[in-house]
């Protein structure tokens, strides 16, 4: 459970039918598959909370051979800066939800979104990716090429392209590839705890198999409503939407964003209740 990065084979078990634990790599649009065929094997990188997950969860224990590995040393560079952010976001999502004036209430949701972003995309700036450059040219005039354009006026047109990969030396991809797999690992399996004591599960693992529609990178879509509490902590599941059924089942993002769309406007209709 160390912050680490496996090179492993894989074998689905016989008898195994849930959703997959692990991601196999392909060429193609989308980077990653999750094999979930018993017999399937398949050689790829997973994070040590993925890898924990598939050799001890509570269904079925995968078969993972380790090929070779990144252990990283142990350190704690995040937990202040996080810790912090944490706990003002949850200072001010509390307050914007119970506080008696409804400006007030407004005046603690905007920053609240604000530091949950600093959060979410701050972690992710860890990560190395291409560089952005962005620039104008008069309006009329030939655009460079490659560029994707953002805007413009009646002056001049914006716009932003790749300008190569670089090393940045800020750059800590082991630290967004660990908070990663450990957050990929709570949507199957995640652990309700009253101290040090495990109170409930929560995940798509506990879920039935086939429910199962959609992961998103923080949530899951089902086709069963679940028990799971929500204590107003990072990391709970909170429902979100819920659509009344049957509906045909999407075959692209596309079509689960307009279901998630329509989910969502429901339950803000009729209430959590419904």
């Amino acid at each position: 459970m160390t912050c680490s990065h496996w090179n492993v084979r894989v074998t689905v078990p016989a008898g195994w039918n849930h959703v997959g634990l692990l991601p196999a790599p392909v060429t193609g649009d989308r980077a990653w598959v999750y094999p979930s065929e018993p017999g399937t094997t398949f050689t790829t990188w997973a994070g040590g909370a993925e890898v924990h997950l598939a050799l001890s969860n509570h269904l079925m224990p995968w078969k993972v051979e380790v090929l070779g590995g990144l252990l990283f040393d142990n350190g704690k560079p995040l937990d202040e800066w996080g810790k912090r952010l944490k706990a003002a976001w949850a200072d001010l999502t509390n307050l914007s939800k119970l506080h008696g004036d409804e400006r007030q209430r407004t005046a603690a949701y905007l920053p609240s979104r604000a530091v949950r972003s600093v959060l979410l995309f701050g972690l992710g700036g860890f990560a190395q990716r291409p560089r952005l450059v962005s620039g104008t040219t008069p309006l009329g005039e030939a655009l460079p090429a490659g560029v994707e354009i953002l805007g413009q006026d009646d002056q001049v047109v914006t716009w932003q392209r790749q300008a190569g990969f670089s090393r940045d030396p800020y750059a800590h991809p082991e630290w967004a590839a660990y908070v990663w797999s450990g957050a990929r690992a709570a949507l199957l399996d995640m652990k309700y705890r009253q101290g040090k004591e495990v109170i409930g599960h929560a995940g798509a693992l506990h879920a039935k198999p086939g429910t199962v529609v959609y992961f998103g990178t923080d949530g899951i879509a089902l086709t069963e409503r679940q028990p799971w509490p929500y204590r107003g902590e990072v990391g709970d599941y909170l429902l979100k939407g819920h659509l009344t059924g049957p509906v045909e089942h999407p075959t692209s993002q596309e079509q689960y964003l307009k279901l998630r769309g329509l989910g969502r406007a429901e339950l803000a209709e009729k209430g959590a209740d419904q």
